[in-house]
């Protein structure tokens, strides 16, 4: 005859490996965490829109860059020609020393104290090529021909 203490045949044993385990709440929320970016971070998608939005993001800026600087460099065929423009770019004395004449402009430029007339033909994109009118290029040191392009300066600065 086996003898049963009392204890043992309450169905409480003091072996209490069966129970879970007590964990805090930081050790729960920590689990609860990896659970729901596990999943996240074994995604072969994850960062797409991320990257997405920065290829995007620079090609708008290198598109953006390339757009201002052709306004910069080559302001004409998005500002005009005026008189006054190509003026300060030809290097006339004032803004009224072009004025148009035959295909293109007539411009004044003062050479070594005397005044040289060239015609100014203008392209659409604001080059310009000056060819000497009346006087040989030898007599008051003019050159005979000039060229040139009209840049964002000579629109700000023209008076």
């Amino acid at each position: 005859m086996a003898v049963y203490s009392a204890r043992a045949m309450d169905g409480v044993s003091e072996d209490f490996s069966g129970l879970p385990e007590y964990k805090t709440r930081s050790e729960r929320n920590a689990e609860r965490v990896d659970r729901r970016f596990g999943q996240r971070r074994n995604n072969p998608y994850r960062g797409h829109r991320t990257r997405i939005i920065l290829v995007g993001g620079f090609a708008v800026a290198l598109v953006l860059l390339a757009l201002s600087l052709v306004v910069l460099f080559a302001p004409t065929p998005y500002l005009g020609t005026n008189y006054a423009s190509i003026a300060k770019s030809v290097g006339a004395a004032s803004a009224h020393d072009c004025r148009p004449g035959g295909s293109g402009w007539v411009c004044t430029k003062e050479v070594d104290g005397s005044a040289a007339r060239y015609e100014v033909k203008v392209d659409w994109a604001g080059c310009w090529d000056g060819h000497l009118i009346g006087k040989p290029a030898g007599s008051n040191g003019a050159q005979p021909e000039i060229s040139g392009c009209v840049s964002l300066m000579d629109h700000l600065t023209a008076g």
